[in-house]
């Protein structure tokens, strides 16, 4: 995160933005954010400055390059924001969208600055959906690559995590997106607004059962209906590992099946994308809350079609499920990624990434090509 992210952010919100606060040693240790919203109870958001604040290259791009010039030895990299303690969907529109400009242009001072080396992915105030829209057109027109979601939508109406997919209002957003040709990356914003903070959760270990709130909206994207109405959206879905993808995407395709069964005796209308799947006349017949139509997934194509289609997932190097994940969605899927400078189980193993990927027995040569570069190249539509 640049040390001027929100120096843009002026006039009537001058005293409403966030004011990064540094230590003697130049490090980055907290934010004072006016305009940050009230707490949501039941809530648990992580503070700033978040993960990886113990190096100066959290905020200092010459810093940044160094290492990745010297112990990373990596030639070109993308840029996401640092969210924790100052980014949240639940901040007031105006706000956010200056907000996001200001850190949006701060960035792409970097990126100027090391040309052909820090690519940026754009932050968007997704509370707002037609200034989303218009901030992408505007980071598309200004070099930006891609742009960066929360994996989850938690604003006013809704201040809990709520699948991105159903939120059919955010449609016309994905809609200029696809049209764009714009990558969208999904990363946690770290609101707290977690599934397992519920009660039933919070008490002898049964966290366990807690369902992933990131694993739900990128499902939510698939039987919405979003991507047969969008089948051109590409999603990389980040820092989640790759030991979850073939057992959900194998469960996915055989819960979500095609039926050769007759439901001539459903009691109203069904969604007009065809019969109803087994499951769903299951739980249709178990009465259901919601009518069938809002109730029933509506995806047309097997889950494991929209794995290998719209979703990308950036690898962990250490983690040993990965040479799986590869052999079954294909490496054209993965993206080489450090979370650096991060020191949380993401970004532990940031210095030895590249080695990690080079030395790895299971993984083709042609497959770590993909993975370290060329799919990159394809995705956002670098030179070769």
């Amino acid at each position: 995160m640049p040390r001027d992210a929100f120096n843009g952010v002026g006039g009537a919100l001058e005293d409403l933005k966030p004011k990064l606060k540094f230590n003697d040693q130049d490090l980055y240790v907290d934010v004072d954010f006016p305009g940050y919203p009230a707490n949501v109870s039941g809530t648990s958001p992580l503070p700033a400055p978040g993960s990886g604040a113990m190096f100066r290259s959290l905020w200092d791009p010459v810093a940044r390059m160094k290492d990745y010039d010297g112990r990373l030895g990596i030639g070109q990299q993308i840029v996401l924001p640092q969210f924790s303690g100052w980014w949240s969907y639940l901040i007031e529109p105006q706000l956010a969208g200056r907000m996001a400009r200001s850190h949006n242009e701060s960035l792409m001072r970097v990126m100027k600055e090391f040309a052909g080396k820090i690519l940026g992915a754009a932050l968007l105030p997704l509370q707002d959906v037609p200034a989303a829209t218009r901030e992408m057109e505007w980071a598309q027109d200004h070099g930006f690559c891609s742009v960066v979601l929360d994996k989850v939508f938690p604003v006013k109406d809704h201040p809990y995590g709520e699948p991105l997919g159903s939120h059919r209002e955010l449609w016309p957003f994905f809609k200029r997106a696809e049209e764009l040709s714009m990558p969208i990356y999904l990363h946690n914003v770290q609101h707290g607004h977690r599934i397992s903070n519920l009660s039933i959760f919070q008490r002898d270990g049964l966290y366990i059962f807690a369902p992933q709130e990131g694993q739900m909206s990128l499902v939510s994207l698939i039987t919405s209906g979003l991507l047969d109405d969008f089948p051109g959206l590409q999603f990389i879905f980040t820092e989640a590992g790759t030991s979850f993808i073939k057992p959900l995407v194998q469960w996915l395709d055989k819960t979500l099946e095609s039926p050769p069964v007759d439901y001539d005796d459903q009691e109203d209308p069904l969604n007009t994308r065809g019969p109803l799947t087994k499951v769903g006349e299951r739980l249709r017949r178990a009465r259901a809350i919601n009518p069938a139509q809002l109730f029933l997934e509506k995806n047309r194509r097997p889950a494991s079609y929209y794995f290998k289609n719209n979703f990308y997932f950036t690898i962990e190097t250490e983690e040993t499920e990965l040479p799986e994940a590869i052999d079954f969605l294909g490496a054209e899927r993965f993206l080489f990624a450090t979370d650096y400078p991060h020191d949380d189980p993401g970004g532990r193993m940031k210095f030895e990434d590249v080695r990690l990927l080079r030395d790895h027995k299971q993984i083709a040569e042609d497959a770590k090509q993909m993975i370290r570069f060329k799919n990159a190249q394809r995705l956002f539509r670098l030179p070769a």
